[in-house]
């Protein structure tokens, strides 16, 4: 009698590199790539800060080629920003219409459009939370939500501490901000207040100007590193481009 060979019959290859797993993903990746929207025809409040100048241009003039993968770690940010707004608003927290949440600033191309406006909050012991203020929301992995914990916001997030300095900014509302940070690996969430900072909304204003006079005058601005093995530049969506660029 033959014996039947419980052996791993293709040498032990996770389940990930069979090919219905491989096809069905890279047929994803082609549809995802072949409805990549245009990019916007200004300035996000939200990439302003972000550590590589060049990178802010190539943001701004191409369609980046973001996998599908990365595409969805954006919608579940979109996820958790919704449910974290029905939270608070089931806890007494009411905000202002989606009208009061845009600003357009440098000839329209600097915009932004904030998660949300307070505009009433309930009396909480031991708390004072001024009103009206900015809410952001903001859905990170473990690690960073821990760093957030220990270290701050705007220690572990400088972009996003100048995203939200500029709404506070154009938007009139210098109070302190709300930042809601969610943990997407385990669903906690964070709360605290960001004051109002001078400086970082003058910083991403003055670093809106540099990157918007550079790219009317057809100019790449540095890059934020020499090295083009830096992890940050491996996952960026413009590697390639940038690269071969001078």
């Amino acid at each position: 009698m033959n014996k039947i060979d419980f052996s791993d019959a293709d040498g032990g290859a996770t389940l990930s590199a069979q090919p219905i797993s491989v096809e069905l993903n890279a047929r994803v990746e082609r549809a995802a790539a072949a409805a990549a929207a245009l990019p916007r025809i200004y300035l996000g409040a939200s990439i302003i800060g972000h550590e590589c100048a060049r990178q802010v241009q190539y943001d701004w003039w191409c369609v980046p080629t973001l996998p599908a993968r990365v595409r969805a770690i954006f919608d579940r940010g979109h996820f958790f920003e919704a449910r974290a707004r029905e939270q608070l608003a089931q806890a007494g927290f009411a905000f202002a219409p989606k009208e009061a949440l845009e600003f357009v600033a440098l000839d329209g191309l600097l915009q932004g459009h904030a998660d949300g406006v307070i505009v009433s909050a309930p009396t909480m012991a031991g708390v004072y939370l001024p009103i009206p203020c900015i809410w952001e929301c903001k859905a990170v992995n473990a690690k960073n939500w821990r760093a957030v914990d220990k270290n701050g916001f705007a220690q572990t997030f400088p972009r996003y501490a100048i995203q939200v300095a500029l709404y506070q900014f154009y938007l009139d509302k210098t109070n302190p901000a709300l930042i809601t940070c969610v943990n997407a690996d385990s669903c906690e969430v964070l709360h605290l207040a960001l004051p109002f900072s001078a400086e970082r909304a003058r910083e991403g204003v003055e670093r809106a100007q540099t990157i918007i006079a550079a790219t009317r005058a057809g100019t790449l601005l540095p890059r934020f590193t020499n090295n083009p093995d830096d992890w940050r530049c491996k996952i960026c969506s413009h590697r390639e481009r940038c690269w071969g660029a001078a």
